[in-house]
């Protein structure tokens, strides 16, 4: 394995390796190679890299440690509880190639790979985008257009490597925003994780009666509800410390809603529901002023 802090290549070569190849993976392959990149495609099952490169999406390789060596950029676009392993098997190629992924949990996969990240060989990132549809089939070459993406480096990571994986994500469109691996799954599990847990809940909760009736509300409030339930499971439970802090809080939350009805107390349900108002106002306005 190389040692030594991250000397960015003396190759000028704009070339990087997707390593798996599902939604996210193939719309980051596609929008590499709409700015121009050179890209390398590698999953585990050969016919979907291959369908990737009928796309057009780049070069299918069955051994991506062969090709690291030309890659400025390698990223693991894999299920979380199986990234760190994908990168400890690429960090072993030669080269100084910069390692970095696409998980929605952070603490896990840095803290295990922390030794490469000393050496700049890996900086973690996840990018705030994705869809309910699963699959190369529906991959977006817009995906990551103003896309804010999460860069998220151990304090003794090196700048030169913070650098090139920020560059990297500049390339496709992407706004990057740095945060500690542990600020960032907190942050997450506000903003995404506990969201699902929200939205699959309002689902849960329709009945045939309401059916009828669901209409636009529904369908906005209830949409991220659809995604994979194996990949959610995944998620949810890499980040269980955080996700359950937030869910214990927004469950005494709704319980002074509930008391508030119960009492029909109509100046707390009134508090309740602005509270609620007034940040996805703070959201629009990009702000909390």
């Amino acid at each position: 394995m190389p040692t030594g802090s991250y000397t960015p290549s003396s190759s000028p070569q704009q070339a990087a390796l997707v390593y798996g190849l599902g939604f996210m993976g193939g719309s980051l392959a596609a929008a590499l190679v709409q700015a121009g990149w050179t890209v390398y495609l590698h999953h585990r099952r050969p016919e979907v890299m291959e369908k990737a490169e009928a796309l057009g999406y780049g070069t299918a390789v069955d051994d991506p440690l062969a090709v690291m060596p030309k890659c400025k950029i390698a990223v693991v676009c894999t299920p979380v509880s199986v990234i760190a392993d994908h990168i400890r098997l690429l960090a072993a190629a030669e080269g100084n190639t910069v390692i970095t992924d696409i998980g929605s949990t952070k603490s896990g996969i840095c803290n295990a790979l922390y030794d490469l990240s000393e050496i700049g060989r890996f900086i973690g990132s996840h990018p705030m985008a994705g869809s309910h549809l699963q699959g190369l089939e529906h991959a977006d070459p817009q995906l990551y257009k103003g896309c804010r993406t999460a860069i998220t480096p151990h304090s003794k990571c090196t700048g030169a490597a913070i650098a090139a994986v920020q560059a990297f994500w500049t390339s496709i469109g992407a706004t990057c925003h740095r945060y500690s691996p542990e600020d960032h799954d907190l942050a997450v599990g506000e903003i995404s994780h506990l969201p699902h847990i929200l939205s699959s809940a309002c689902a849960a909760a329709l009945s045939p009666r309401g059916l009828a009736l669901a209409a636009t509300g529904f369908r906005d409030t209830s949409r991220i509800a659809a995604g994979s339930v194996d990949l959610w499971t995944e998620i949810l439970l890499q980040n269980n410390d955080a996700v359950s802090h937030q869910l214990e809080h927004s469950i005494a939350h709704l319980q002074d809603l509930l008391k508030a009805l119960q009492t029909a107390d109509s100046s707390e349900i009134e508090t309740w529901l602005q509270i609620g108002r007034d940040k996805r106002l703070a959201f629009e306005r990009g702000n909390f002023e």
